[in-house]
Formats: C-alpha cells, sequence, structure tokens
C-alpha cells in the first residue's frame, strides 16, 4: 500500500521510543486526556496549570489556548509528537472549542495510524476551523485515505469534492493538487492524476511534490 503510505500525514512519530504499555496510561499522550475521569493527583496538576496560566495571561483562557496549541504544531513539525500532544491537551483543556488544538490532536492521531480517531477530530474541528485552507486540505486527504482502504465510494467522491472546492479557493496550493491526484491514482484514472500534476508543477511550492509519488504514477502510465 504505497499510495497509503504516502498519503499518511508526515510526522516523525517518536511513539516507538515509548513503551506501548506506557503510552496507554499516560493520559497526556492521548486525545482530550482519554476522555477519562482523572485521579486527585491529575486534578491538582490542571487546577496548579490553570491558575499559572490565568495569572500570565490575566484570565484570557482563549488567547493562552491559541498560543498553548501553536506551541504543540511546533513541537509537531519538530517531529517531537509526545510534546505536541500534550500541549494540544493543554489547548483544549483550556479552551475545548480551540479548532487548532483539535485539528492536531487529529494529526498526531493520523500519524500514529489511528485513521477512525482521526477522522472524529478532523470532523470537530471542521465546524470550528472549517474555512482554513490547509486544514481542509488535511481534512480532504484523510477522507480520501480511509475511503481508499475501505472501498467507501461515498466518502472518496467526499474528498474529491473537497479537492475540488479547495482548488476554486487556492488554485496554487501544491499539495491539494498533489492529495488529489493521489486518489485519482488510485482510483486508476491516471490520465486525470497527471493533468493535476501538471498544474501542481506550475504552482510556487511544487519541490514538495513527492518524488515517490511521481515515479509511481510513471510506472503506470508514461507521462502524456
Amino acid at each position: 500500500m504505497l499510495i497509503i503510505r504516502i498519503l499518511l500525514i508526515t510526522l516523525s512519530l517518536t511513539l516507538s521510543l515509548l513503551g506501548s504499555n506506557a503510552f496507554a496510561q499516560d493520559i497526556n499522550l492521548q486525545p482530550k486526556y482519554g476522555v477519562q475521569p482523572k485521579n486527585d493527583a491529575q486534578k491538582a496538576a490542571d487546577e496548579k496549570f490553570l491558575a499559572n496560566i490565568d495569572s500570565y495571561y490575566k484570565g484570557d483562557r482563549k488567547k493562552a489556548a491559541a498560543d498553548v496549541a501553536t506551541r504543540g504544531w511546533q513541537f509537531l513539525r519538530q517531529g517531537n509528537a509526545p510534546d505536541a500532544m500534550k500541549r494540544f491537551n493543554q489547548a483544549w483543556l483550556l479552551d475545548s472549542s480551540n479548532g487548532n488544538a483539535l485539528w492536531g490532536m487529529a494529526a498526531f492521531e493520523a500519524g500514529s495510524g489511528k485513521l477512525n480517531e482521526s477522522l472524529t477530530l478532523f470532523a470537530e474541528a471542521d465546524r470550528i476551523i472549517g474555512d482554513d485552507i490547509d486544514f481542509s486540505v488535511d481534512y480532504a486527504k484523510l477522507l480520501g485515505v480511509i475511503g481508499a482502504q475501505t472501498r467507501n465510494k461515498a466518502m472518496l467522491n467526499d474528498a474529491f469534492t473537497r479537492f475540488a472546492r479547495i482548488h476554486e479557493k487556492a488554485p496554487q496550493h501544491t499539495l491539494n493538487l498533489q492529495n488529489w491526484a493521489i486518489m485519482l491514482f488510485y482510483a486508476g484514472n491516471f490520465a486525470e492524476a497527471w493533468k493535476k500534476i501538471k498544474l501542481a508543477e506550475a504552482t510556487p511550492r511544487h519541490a514538495e511534490l513527492d518524488p515517490r509519488f511521481l515515479t509511481a504514477l510513471q510506472n503506470k502510465m508514461p507521462r502524456p
């Protein structure tokens, strides 16, 4: 499943360095703290954290959540997934309506192969930050991945519709065009996939195109 691996959100996850049992037990590394009751020590830690944040941000928890979520994304891009999830959870604790925190959790879950869990978080975030182009690109990509894996035509069609809608709003978005091409490849429509790649190659960020995918497409159908 080379194409599916290409489609997965690229995260240099360090989860393999954590014991699987330790990961399961550490609620800080689970979206929304695992959605389970906390013990007294954990509650006390939350109270201390919130008190410190309220003091620093003068009670503006939405601003605090936005800053903490941003830090989470910085960690994620650096390949530090555990610290990223801790920040996303803290941002969610501060403001459960913070879409960037939910998006970050969704990216984390997708990167660790938990696609259905990721999809649930994406759907929740979509109601909050669905107008964000980069978020929309990630969400459409995940729908395409799951649709391809499960042979769910409705989900695949939803992904294709989203790719087209994003392209109307952001025609120069390289990765959206690549994701669109990859899903067309998976559907066996190689000629259309090449059309999307040619559009992507004309965008400013064309260097971001995945050479592995281009090779796979070339092997199926030589460049027109």
